[in-house]
């Protein structure tokens, strides 16, 4: 039964604000206590997805919180006219945890990529070729811009937006052969644009031998590779970046969700070489890296460095991962389990809304995406004791279908 705190706000919601995220979850959280979340009625919640693998050290963490009451009562935005101290200690940090290059900070991951895209245009346009085009793969989700959106592998992602940016390429997903056919033979192809866990396509990792192939025949041909870590990347599949699963270094990456630890923020980073393509006046972004963002940034980034911080991600993906496969023995209404670290799919043979419906009801938070695909990103932070709890409730609530 909804109650009157929540029936006022679901009234206000409709009438100021448009309606394009559909029928949102009757709840409105109000604050957060690490892997906890509180709502209107001050009701509990075991918060299982992170507002979609953002919130990985939680609520409420100590470093980020600190580091942002710090910078308010400094300066939270000068502009990017002038140095910034706190750009450079946060794209000093993504050097270190990833590969040495330059960073150009953004505010979201669709802005990210469309970064990437424009320097992979910018680069393949360099060539004696002047290559334009750009891979992607079906299934694939790099964003909702014009650019980014046209990248994405997936006809609902486009409809009703046409016509989209000319220039991209579907490939099938996990399929090397197409891969390695396509980029031998097309000479018109600049980059290709890869996840290494496909997170609105279902939960789906790249196979090694895909992931080997397409970057043996860009090495090859000269093709760039920009490996999107908007949602695996801060530690998510448990590794700081999805790529380091594969033994592969990229020549670009894009990051975002993550890296603020709530706070707008998203980074291109790309190889020395590769920043020269964007060169002064071909991109830019007023609030793109301000003080208090880099802030954040450089707060979250600090804590994924500190020794012990990715143990615990490979302890209780270990437990989740064990207590998932022993309940598809179980049911069988599981068809599959997948991911990496604490990225989770939980693949149904009917659709999952119910089931994220029937858990929010119980007090967890969890999320559905490819219509079947229960999609589990709980905090990197999360206590055993937490994590416990959180799947005795999941499992309840599969087991009564």
């Amino acid at each position: 039964m909804t109650s009157a705190k929540l029936s006022k706000i679901i009234k206000n919601d409709r009438e100021y604000l448009f309606q394009n995220y559909g029928d949102r979850l009757p709840v409105c959280f109000i604050r957060g206590n690490g892997s906890l979340l509180y709502d209107q009625d001050d009701r509990q919640y075991i918060d299982f997805f992170s507002g979609i693998a953002v919130s990985n050290l939680g609520y409420g963490n100590s470093a980020i919180t600190r580091a942002i009451t710090d910078q308010a009562n400094s300066i939270i935005h000068s502009s990017n006219w002038y140095f910034n101290r706190d750009q450079i200690k946060a794209a000093q940090l993504i050097s270190e945890l990833s590969f040495p290059g330059k960073t150009l900070f953004l505010n979201s991951g669709t802005e990210a990529n469309e970064a990437a895209l424009k320097l992979a245009r910018k680069y393949g346009l360099s060539t004696s070729k002047k290559r334009i085009q750009i891979v992607s793969f079906v299934n694939s989700f790099h964003g909702r811009t014009m650019g980014s959106m046209s990248a994405t592998g997936q006809k609902k992602i486009h409809t009703g937006f046409g016509p989209l940016v000319p220039g991209f390429i579907y490939l099938p997903y996990n399929d090397p052969k197409a891969a390695a056919r396509e980029l031998k033979k097309n000479r018109n192809i600049a980059a290709v644009i890869i996840e290494m866990v496909q997170g609105e396509g279902g939960i789906l990792p790249a196979d090694p031998e895909f992931v080997d192939t397409v970057f043996s025949m860009c090495r090859q041909n000269r093709i760039l590779t920009i490996v999107d870590e908007v949602q695996t990347g801060i530690g998510r599949t448990g590794k700081i970046f999805a790529y380091q699963h594969y033994g592969v270094t990229p020549d670009i990456i894009t990051i975002a969700k993550g890296l603020g630890g709530g706070v707008p923020v998203s980074a291109l980073h790309a190889r020395d070489d590769l920043a020269s393509y964007l060169d002064r006046g071909s991109h830019g972004s007023t609030f793109g890296g301000n003080h208090l963002a880099c802030a954040a940034a450089a707060a979250v980034l600090g804590e994924m460095k500190k020794k012990n911080f990715m143990n615990n991600v490979e302890r209780i993906s270990n437990f989740m991962f064990d207590r998932l496969e022993k309940l598809r023995d179980e049911l069988d209404m599981i068809q599959d389990i997948r991911g990496m670290g604490l990225h989770i799919g939980v693949e149904l043979d009917r659709p999952g809304m119910p089931f994220v419906t029937r858990a929010l009801e119980e007090g967890l938070v969890i999320n559905c995406t490819a219509e079947r695909v229960l999609r589990i990103t709980p905090p990197l932070n999360t206590r055993l004791s937490t994590v416990r709890a959180g799947m005795k409730i999941l499992e309840n609530i599969l087991k009564k279908g």
